[in-house]
């Protein structure tokens, strides 16, 4: 297949950047994941722990694979929310990006086959395959010190997937060379001090990881550093020097962006039934930390504001049937200037 018509029908789809690779086991990228389950950084994230070699040799799960392509779509907004509300990642500000990069990068799979009859498959965080390896492997970016994909032209707002084929497709110059030089602005920055040493983040630090992956109570001294942030953590990419130079975002809003994911009242968070929770959110990102991991969230978010005003909804969600809510709220009373419950 001719590399050129593939990018033209990527961009086509409305993919941002598009590279290939050949299909081969990424050592480098395959001896870090070693090293990184090796060092607990997965957390209670068992499923990153299976199988490993499927995820540095996309061999074993496409026989026949040849090639390896990595699609993007830029994510980034200016828009911010209004004070008072919570933090959202802004990769949640709309459609289930699993859903909206699913969906175009199965048709550019679609594509290929029925151009050149092979056979391909395509994944978006829905298989065991080192995304960020093989875009930098396919001359996209660069992984950064932060684990992030990051590029000259985009900086690091970008949702990956990859498409992996039995044809055989002439590979992009790879890998693509490192641009963070000297900078630390990431390491220095992270709340948590997550980011242990470059490319390496300890998920048992991470926000991102206490408020969306993690099942059941968030430990007492880590509820701290979760700050204002209900829903992932983006401090390690606002600071970083390529974005604050080259975000751009895009002029059209694949993602479907809403204003009510730029930021969310942690009262109102801790109010819903699950009904109203499931109505409000399906299709979204905050799905993936669950109608109760948000009031959890909520909880913390309010105990780290100390705001006495929030009391009366968390008195309230000391009679909520879910334990780890109820426990999340006495310590968020706990914590609340003034007079009253401790």
């Amino acid at each position: 297949m001719d590399r050129a018509a593939l990018k033209v029908r990527a961009e086509a789809l409305g993919f941002d950047a598009c590279g290939v690779a050949r299909a081969r086991r990424l050592e480098r990228d395959g001896a870090t994941l070693e090293r990184w389950l090796a060092a607990g950084g997965n957390a209670s994230m068992a499923w990153l722990a299976k199988e490993p070699g499927k995820r540095s040799d996309p061999r074993e799960l496409l026989a026949g694979c040849r090639s390896v392509v990595v699609v993007a779509v830029d994510y980034f907004s200016e828009a911010r929310p209004r004070e008072g509300l919570a933090r959202v990642a802004r990769y949640a500000g709309g459609r289930d990006y699993h859903k909206v990069l699913g969906r175009r990068a199965r048709e550019l799979a679609s594509w290929i086959d029925a151009t050149t009859g092979a056979t391909s498959r395509a994944f978006v965080d829905t298989g065991p395959v080192l995304e960020r390896g093989w875009a930098e492997a396919a001359g996209v970016g660069w992984i950064g010190k932060n684990a992030n994909l990051l590029t000259r032209d985009r900086g690091s707002w970008l949702l990956l997937g990859c498409v992996l084929t039995t044809e055989e497709i002439e590979p992009d110059a790879g890998p693509h060379a490192e641009f963070c030089g000297t900078c630390t602005a990431c390491l220095d920055a992270c709340p948590t001090q997550a980011i242990v040493e470059p490319g390496f983040v300890d998920a048992n630090r991470c926000i991102a990881y206490w408020t969306i992956e993690h099942r059941g109570p968030v430990p007492e001294d880590r509820r701290e550093g979760n700050g204002e942030w209900i829903f992932g953590c983006d401090v390690c990419q606002e600071v970083c020097p390529w974005n604050v130079s080259f975000a751009r975002g895009r002029d059209d809003d694949p993602f479907g962006r809403r204003d009510d994911l730029l930021g969310l009242d942690p009262t109102e968070i801790l109010a819903l039934d699950e009904a109203t929770f499931r109505a409000r959110y399906s299709g979204t990102a905050l799905m993936r930390a669950k109608w109760e991991g948000m009031r959890r969230n909520a909880c913390i978010v309010l105990g780290n504001r100390r705001d006495p005003a929030s009391r009366g909804v968390l008195e309230r969600a000391l009679e909520d049937p879910d334990p780890v809510v109820r426990a999340h709220a006495r310590w968020a009373i706990g914590r609340l200037s003034g007079p009253g419950l401790r």
